[in-house]
């Protein structure tokens, strides 16, 4: 068995060294296109180099959006790092502020540790499978009541395509976000709501996915299954995200 709390520490002082360089490198980065026509720039390398000589220490293998491990090398892993060194390159790159650090320890195919870091705030959201989810070294703890507010308040991109029927039959109030910081709204019962429709990769999203069940809500794909970590491609079906449990709508 792993030692969750001293991995958890190595994330949040990888997810903190990236942080610095993405900061460091903001106004001197380039953008490139990858072969799938992805952009990516050198913060994403800097700062995938960042996490990754932290990780190494861990002696478990790294899988980063960056330098992907293929199925042949991580079927039959029993751990791995799967981590975003820089979620939220077309934000960055326009000097938003909407862009972030995803790390997360994914066990077989399912999450059990992970790092949101909120570069811009200062804030670093994580926990692991036996603790609450931790904002900067306190216990996020916020009332029931916060997350009924904001149970009809639904995310959406400002990047990718956006089910606008969806909104309408389910009478969604929605906000705009980039990023996996939408899994910070949810956290912070800022929307109650996230319904990603297409097919994001799964470094895109472990790590939220791991919080918002930590915290007491729901990530699930549209037939109500978990989503899995460790498939050929890494790309995740259509999916939706509740804050809370006990606000999900009505059929989830």
């Amino acid at each position: 068995m792993k030692n969750l709390d001293a991995l958890l520490e190595l994330a949040l002082k990888a997810g903190k060294e990236a942080s610095k360089v993405l900061l460091e490198y903001k106004d001197k980065n380039t953008l490139w296109l990858k072969d799938d026509d992805s952009p990516v720039g050198l913060a994403d390398i800097k700062s995938n180099e960042a996490i990754s000589e932290i990780l190494t220490s861990s002696d478990i293998a790294i899988c980063s959006e960056e330098n992907i491990l293929s199925y042949e090398e991580r079927k039959n892993l029993e751990y791995f790092w799967l981590i975003d060194p820089l979620d939220g390159t077309k934000s960055y790159a326009k000097k938003d502020k909407e862009y972030c650090v995803l790390i997360a320890l994914i066990h077989k195919n399912t999450p059990m540790l992970s790092l949101i870091g909120d570069v811009e705030n200062n804030a670093y959201y994580y926990a692991h499978a036996h603790t609450k989810v931790y904002k900067n070294n306190e216990i996020l703890n916020l009332s029931l009541e916060q997350y009924e507010k904001v149970k009809n308040i639904a995310l959406y991109s400002k990047n990718h395509d956006n089910n606008e029927d969806f909104f309408i039959q389910n009478k969604l109030e929605g906000i705009k976000v980039s990023s996996a910081l939408k899994f910070v709204y949810l956290l912070e019962a800022k929307a109650g709501i996230y319904p990603r429709f297409g097919g994001p990769k799964a470094w895109d999203i472990a790590a939220g996915d791991f919080l918002v069940k930590q915290n007491g809500g729901i990530m699930q794909d549209f037939d109500k299954k978990a989503l899995n970590y460790n498939s050929p491609d890494f790309k995740l079906p259509s999916f939706i995200a509740f804050a809370k449990d006990k606000f999900k709508l009505k059929g989830f």
